[in-house]
């Protein structure tokens, strides 16, 4: 091709017609023009189809990650509900006279009881190595709150929870001298149920871990609204990415 584009323009120029010469190079430089242009809008389109792939991609896993992190968040609600259950049942327990014993020990267990939360953002980690360029920058500024600034924030609360019940169980000169047995997820033996000063110090800790509990187990459903609302964007924008590749 090259070489028959050559010999028209060494004929032309050997005729001495300068003019149409003129013209063919022109015509030249645009085809030329012409096909740089259309490579670059097939490169761009196949950097664009690549460009999709890899947010389904990486929105599927987010997706996948926020569904496991929803898993874990409502088991600990259910901790913190059974907990905040224990403090009313035991309230109740030190203002009277007649105690249950058997709902004094099974309480006991719900009340001192902790979930341990591992926040799960490895495909975020996998979005943020890419330079959050999703094709939705509303949808960028959503999933990066909810791991930056969200996520630590309830971890943060639910260690608060574990530090408190954790020191419960070290302070030997606690409630937990109080404890003569304890059975893992089932019961808390109490040696003396009556005993004025495990009443007391009972008393005392259900009124500072009440509200803690309860900002806890607060912050925990607020969380759970936003992940829920946060996977549904992510679910529609990969309904809409499938559309338009």
């Amino acid at each position: 091709m090259i070489k028959f584009f050559r010999k028209i323009r060494q004929k032309m120029l050997s005729e001495s017609k300068f003019s149409k010469y003129l013209l063919y190079a022109i015509g030249e430089i645009i085809l030329v023009v012409i096909g740089i242009l259309i490579a670059l809008q097939i490169n761009n389109w196949n950097e664009n189809q690549k460009s999709k792939k890899d947010e389904q991609y990486v929105l599927t896993e987010v997706l996948k990650n926020l569904e496991e992190d929803a898993v874990l968040v409502d088991e600990i609600i259910i901790q913190r509900q059974k907990a905040k259950k224990a403090i009313t049942v035991l309230q109740n327990f030190v203002n009277s006279e007649t105690r249950d014993y058997d709902s004094l020990q099974y309480q006991m267990v719900n009340l001192l009881t902790f979930e341990r939360y591992y926040p799960i953002n490895n495909a975020y980690e996998i979005l943020k190595s890419k330079g959050l360029q999703l094709s939705k920058n509303e949808l960028t500024t959503k999933i990066s709150r909810y791991y930056d600034y969200e996520q630590p924030k309830m971890r943060n609360s639910i260690l608060d929870i574990e530090v408190v019940i954790l020191n419960v169980f070290n302070d030997r000169n606690g409630l937990i001298r109080f404890i003569s047995s304890l059975e893992k997820d089932e019961r808390m033996v109490v040696k003396n149920p009556y005993d004025p000063i495990f009443v007391e110090e009972l008393t005392f800790f259900l009124i500072g871990f009440q509200d803690n509990n309860g900002g806890t187990l607060e912050k925990l459903l607020v969380f759970k609204d936003i992940n829920t609302s946060l996977r549904e964007q992510i679910t529609n924008g990969l309904k809409e990415l499938k559309k338009i590749s």
